[in-house]
């Protein structure tokens, strides 16, 4: 689907504040920002900002990338076994965030110290979760292990961003190796614990 320009700019237009709230954030403390701070660095009128976002917490957090529509497919059809279609999913979704790299080094900044814009982000994840428990359990045909595996998923997603956060070195990619290593471990621990 191809957006129109006016959808381009609009997209363009709410990535520019958010730009422009993380680094007024990262450089003060979201705080000590207010919103005509903000709607003045992003050279728009606080009315221009109030049509794109709520509050200054919002703002922060922006629109977080979601599972694409080809991804989540390829997840309800693959034809592999669950663990390898999960982890190529995974895989993808690392390589959108990777593409952020520097607005989610901003944000994981905002989040330790702003309680409200981590409220707003659990909103999302749970959106997320959701939408990633219908597409599991066309997968599984069982809602709770659906549901389990979508929170899984979410968690592992933000236990890689931290790990990659706090490591030198490590790339966002190598980072979700090493989560993806402890979920395998895990479930076969809790698998040969259950018998």
């Amino acid at each position: 689907m191809t957006l129109s320009l006016r959808e381009r700019r609009r997209q363009q237009t709410a990535r520019d504040i958010q730009f422009v709230t993380l680094e007024l954030a990262v450089q003060h403390g979201l705080d000590h920002v207010t919103t005509e701070e903000i709607a003045a660095a992003a050279g728009i009128s606080t009315r221009t900002f109030f049509n794109y976002f709520t509050n200054k917490e919002s703002a922060a957090i922006g629109t977080p990338p979601g599972f694409l529509e080809e991804h989540k497919r390829a997840l309800r059809e693959g034809t592999g076994s669950l663990s390898e279609d999960l982890r190529q999913f995974l895989g993808e979704h690392m390589k959108v965030l990777a593409e952020h790299e520097a607005i989610l080094k901003m944000i994981g900044a905002v989040l330790r110290t702003n309680e409200k814009a981590r409220g707003i982000l659990e909103g999302f994840l749970n959106q997320h979760r959701q939408e990633l428990t219908e597409c599991l359990y066309a997968r599984v045909q069982d809602r709770q292990a659906a549901a389990s595996l979508a929170g899984s998923i979410t968690d592992a997603i933000g236990r890689t961003i931290y790990l990659w956060e706090h490591a030198d070195d490590l790339t966002l990619a190598a980072a979700f190796d090493e989560i993806w290593k402890g979920m395998i471990k895990a479930s076969q621990l809790l698998a040969f614990s259950s018998k």
